[in-house]
């Protein structure tokens, strides 16, 4: 089994220290966890540096200190709405993204009070233009999302943002491995279901243990794992889910599948944080690729999941041209699903420049595959 991340969350990410202590723990952690017999893809370190304000040379600076010290995944954390600095820092946040190589940051588009923020919407689905355009092919909204009702700390990027009295951390796992092998054999999707809980509880409470170990010799709070399901590649959740399916993913079925399987996830005996869902990001799983490729499903299709699963609509490839009032409208309806059901979910939109709806993206990056792009 994979582990796809450690990632330390601290305080106050501009102080030199709490940033190497940060970066030594995480190499240490790895360490103690692969002497264990799993793979660790990477470590990251998450922060939350947008409730005072910044310029953007220091934000820069951040980053220039965080690659002298190896870290090569830092989430900058979420700009909230309605604060003193959320104006000035959503004029910001895209040109931190377009003039950065490894940071990574969100905009929160639901309020304390249970309500979307239309104007927040709004200038996020800008943002995402912004760098959509400034960046190669539009790759750099693959460190950029919006949030709507997500919790912190949080393993998983872009999503993640530091909240604790101190310095924390978690994991997130890759797991398919073990989906795969629940379903191979399972001669209905509930016995599949059963044969996924005893597996991942048995794992879960192996790297539980680690993780608890390492916490107490350095004085790090464990937070838990977020144990949503997280493609990559050939390791694909759609392929997984087929082998309990009547046909391809999309086809009748995906939806109580999906519900099935997040609802197995959420009843593991084990210190559960972040999403713990079902996540179906078009543009990181081979399968889901294809099956979008094949049009077995659409945007409507991934919001009915996101309405029973983990994340929301995650790196969804659509048209160039994508006005902002288009992407604001895609924004609007997750926030709107996610305030109603009360649940966290979030959105990752690449608008690919130069493509159009039914075109297949052209990535160059080991961590996306090409698919279609998707019509709005």
């Amino acid at each position: 089994m994979k582990i796809r991340t450690i990632t330390t969350g601290i305080p106050f990410p501009f102080s030199n220290y709490q940033l190497q202590r940060a970066a030594k723990f995480n190499t240490a952690c790895k360490t103690h966890i692969e002497a264990n017999g799993y793979e660790v893809q990477t470590t990251r370190v998450s922060c939350q540096i947008w409730d005072e304000q910044r310029d953007i040379e220091t934000i820069l600076a951040l980053e220039n200190d965080a690659q002298a010290l190896g870290i090569e995944f830092l989430s900058l954390g979420t700009i909230p709405p309605g604060k003193r600095c959320t104006t000035t820092h959503l004029a910001q946040v895209a040109d931190v993204i377009v003039k950065s190589e490894i940071l990574f940051a969100t905009v929160t588009l639901t309020s304390d009070t249970g309500q979307v923020v239309p104007d927040i919407a709004e200038t996020t689905a800008d943002i995402i233009r912004q760098i959509a355009h400034q960046t190669e092919a539009g790759y750099g909204n693959l460190r950029f999302a919006a949030l709507m009702n997500c919790p912190p700390n949080t393993p998983f990027f872009p999503a993640a943002y530091w909240r604790d009295t101190r310095t924390n951390f978690s994991i997130g796992w890759q797991a398919i491995d073990l989906i795969q092998d629940a379903f191979a054999n399972a001669p209905n999707l509930e016995a599949g279901l059963q044969n996924m809980k005893t597996a991942m509880e048995a794992e879960g409470q192996k790297v539980v243990a680690l993780a608890e170990t390492i916490a107490k010799d350095w004085g790090i709070k464990f937070i838990g794992i977020d144990v949503s399901l997280a493609p990559m590649g050939d390791d694909s959740i759609a392929y997984a889910m087929e082998q309990l399916l009547p046909g391809c993913f999309g086809d009748s079925g995906t939806l109580t599948a999906a519900a099935g399987i997040t609802r197995t996830l959420k009843s593991l005996s084990l210190p559960l944080c972040g999403y713990s869902g079902l996540m179906l990001p078009v543009l990181e799983d081979v399968g889901l690729g294809k099956r979008s490729e094949e049009c077995y499903f659409n945007l409507d299709s991934l919001l009915l999941y996101s309405s029973v699963c983990g994340t929301g609509l995650d790196t969804i490839p659509i048209p160039g041209d994508a006005t902002t009032e288009q992407i604001a409208a895609i924004l609007s309806d997750v926030a709107t699903l996610s305030m109603q059901l009360k649940k966290p979910l979030s959105v990752r939109l690449f608008p690919v420049p130069g493509r159009k709806a039914g075109e297949i993206t052209q990535f160059q990056s080991p961590y996306l595959t090409n698919t279609a792009v998707m019509q709005i």
